[in-house]
């Protein structure tokens, strides 16, 4: 069975000449004794007219976005989006596998430290001190620097492209509604 989680609707609130922010309608998923309501629905950023944010994925912690697409989208628009998409899934994926990598080599830290600690002595085995454990922070962290500094450049590089596509779209937009 595929885990279904529910989406957010996002909505910005325009007043000509203003921006009153945004306006996040949450559609909650409750439990209930039936057993076919026990999947909460997909929203649709097409039927909603909108752009939906989706729960945090389990593996990579990152809230997956859907964006919906204007029937009178430019092509400006459509490369802006498609960019967007491209960064969120390269995001996903790299979060994904380093939050993989990571709980992996935590457990076998764990492990590890409980066996020379307690030995095979299933009775005495607890947990380790947040002393111990930063033992473990530190030197993921110092073995993985050289990945973070290359996901932080090249997430600066994508995020750039996106305001710089952004801003062409606001100004298109601009453009747009003056003639």
């Amino acid at each position: 069975m595929m885990l279904r989680l529910p989406y957010t609707k996002v909505t910005t609130l325009h007043v000509p000449g203003r921006n009153l922010g945004t306006a996040v309608s949450v559609y909650a998923h409750h439990k209930t004794k039936r057993k076919e309501t026990s999947d909460s629905p997909d929203i649709d950023p097409q039927k909603e007219k909108c752009d939906c944010i989706g729960p945090p994925d389990p593996l990579s912690n990152i809230r997956v976005y859907k964006y919906y697409v204007p029937p009178d989208e430019t092509d400006l628009e459509c490369r802006y989006r498609i960019a967007r998409t491209e960064t969120q899934e390269w995001n996903q994926k790299f979060w994904t596998h380093h939050n993989s990598k990571f709980k992996k080599m935590k457990e076998e830290f764990i492990q590890k430290k409980l066996r020379e600690k307690y030995g095979d002595d299933l009775n005495m085995r607890k947990t380790l001190s947040a002393e111990e454990m930063s033992q473990f922070y530190k030197r993921f962290l110092d073995d993985h620097r050289h990945i973070h500094m290359e996901y932080n450049k090249e997430w600066y590089r994508r995020n750039f492209h996106d305001l710089y596509l952004a801003a062409k779209v606001w100004l298109e937009q601009k453009l747009k509604t003056r003639r």
